[in-house]
């Protein structure tokens, strides 16, 4: 009786399982989720036997934290990329309404002017603060001078 052995190769080329890049808003409410749940677990585990917590604290933290994936989070400026792409442009599409694609678009101008205005404003008033508070010091600086002469 003779027993052969077969080897089976895979000419597999392909090595690298790239995953397909999940969207940021999948990626923050993952990451919420898992949060909300990891939390609360180490806590409790660290109320009632703090030996556990500390172990799923240590994992946790060995495993990148409260992220949902096992890769490194992506560079600041990706994700500040990823969250302005979210956001709403002041160039937006025509609604196909033409009266109200010219009054959204004189409500925004005028939004940015106020806010403008309004920014203005607030730095005066910080400008004038912080002036009055230092009068306030040299005025009482020198009220201390006069007193000590």
């Amino acid at each position: 009786m003779t027993m052969t052995a077969h080897t089976h190769f895979t000419n597999d080329t392909h090595t690298d399982t790239a995953q397909p890049e999940m969207h940021i808003a999948v990626q923050i409410i993952a990451t919420l989720t898992f949060a909300a749940f990891a939390i609360p677990v180490t806590i409790v585990a660290l109320n009632v036997f703090w030996p556990a917590g500390i172990v799923i604290a240590m994992m946790l933290a060995w495993r990148g934290g409260f992220a949902p994936t096992g890769r490194p989070s992506p560079a600041p400026r990706d994700l500040d990329e990823a969250v302005k792409s979210l956001m709403p442009t002041t160039a937006q599409k025509s609604s196909g309404n033409a009266s109200f694609d010219a009054y959204r678009s004189d409500m925004i101008n005028r939004l940015e002017t106020e806010q403008q205005n309004f920014e203005g404003f607030l730095t005066r008033l910080r400008t004038a603060k912080d002036q009055s508070e230092f009068d306030d010091f040299m005025d009482d600086r020198a009220a201390r001078l006069d007193a000590d002469s």
